[in-house]
Order: structure tokens, then C-alpha cells, then sequence
């Protein structure tokens, strides 16, 4: 009972603003390692190609998915996107395999509620901000502005999570030094 009022329990509906707040993080974790795994799997997929017909495994893999290659939409698709080098490839898996590892120490950080994890998440995704308000002034679409708000709102909850945990912890020292026995 001590320990929860000089962590910050102080009222009755604290303790459940508390375990949501977890349960938020909890969540931004699952979605980080997701997005891990997934980046991971479009490398592994990209590595895949290197020195293979692109074109054909691309066809192998829309007939898998029941999609008609010779569609007129899927062949404007397959051509227009995949003049791609082997060069290109390894690029782009490299840089989905950072990425990806990125986000698995994100997500793990967040799952075991480590401190650097809220500031590297702010740092990672705040980097995203500039960019996403950069290309608003090309195009403003629902989808860059869903995006960019989700990503503002996860900036700001994180920050403001990291400051009151930070700000908890000082009050439950300065509480300490005040309780001496002896």
C-alpha cells in the first residue's frame, strides 16, 4: 500500500490508468515485432531474387496467390516496377534486414519495459515526422495524414509515458530519502 502511494497510486482509479498504460505498450511492442519479423521476411524475400528471373518468379508467385499475370494491371505492374538490379535488391534487403532488427529491439525493449526503449521508439519514429510533412506539400492524401497523425500520437504518448515514469521514479528516491530508519 506504501510502495503504490509513493509510486503514484494516489487516487482510486489509478492503479487502472496504470495497467492500460501498460497494456498500450504491450501492444506497440506486438506491433514492432510484427513489423520485425515482416521486414525480415521481405528481406529473406528480396535475397530470394538476386540472380534469379525476377520476372518469372514474380509470375510463379501471382499464379500461388491466384492472381492472372497476364492481367493488364499486374503486367503494367510487373513492368513498370521490375527493372530492378541484383544491386538494387541486395540494397533493399540489407536495408529491410536493419530495419527489421531495429524494430525487434523496439518491440522486445517495449515488451520488457526497458526505459531506452520509449526514447529509441521517439527517436525511430519522431525521424519519420519531417519526411511525412515533407511529402504533405506534394499531395495532402487521408492516408499521409492518418499516418502522420498516428505517428505524432505514438511520438507524444511515448514521450509523455517515458517523462512520467522518469518523473515517478524521482519522487519515489526523494520519497526514500526522507523514510530512514535508525
Amino acid at each position: 500500500m506504501v510502495w503504490d502511494l509513493v509510486a503514484g497510486w494516489d487516487h482510486p482509479g489509478a492503479r487502472e490508468a496504470g495497467e492500460s498504460k501498460g497494456a498500450v505498450i504491450k501492444l506497440l511492442a506486438l506491433y514492432y515485432l510484427v513489423q520485425g519479423v515482416l521486414l525480415i521476411a521481405v528481406g529473406v524475400g528480396g535475397l530470394i531474387l538476386v540472380d534469379q528471373n525476377q520476372l518469372l518468379v514474380m509470375k510463379e508467385w501471382l499464379y500461388v496467390i491466384r492472381l492472372d499475370p497476364e492481367n493488364r494491371f499486374i503486367h503494367w505492374l510487373l513492368t513498370t516496377i521490375l527493372p530492378v538490379t541484383n544491386e538494387m535488391l541486395e540494397a533493399f534487403s540489407i536495408g529491410s534486414f536493419v530495419y527489421g532488427g531495429l524494430a525487434f529491439v523496439q518491440g522486445g525493449g517495449l515488451w520488457f519495459s526497458r526505459p531506452w526503449a520509449s526514447y529509441l521508439s521517439v527517436v525511430v519514429v519522431g525521424s519519420f515526422i519531417p519526411w511525412q510533412l515533407y511529402s504533405l506539400l506534394d499531395e495532402v492524401t487521408a492516408l499521409k495524414l492518418l499516418s502522420l497523425c498516428i505517428n505524432t500520437v505514438i511520438v507524444a504518448y511515448l514521450l509523455v509515458s517515458a517523462w512520467r515514469s522518469r518523473g515517478g521514479e524521482k519522487n519515489e528516491t526523494a520519497s526514500l530519502k526522507h523514510c530512514r530508519v535508525g
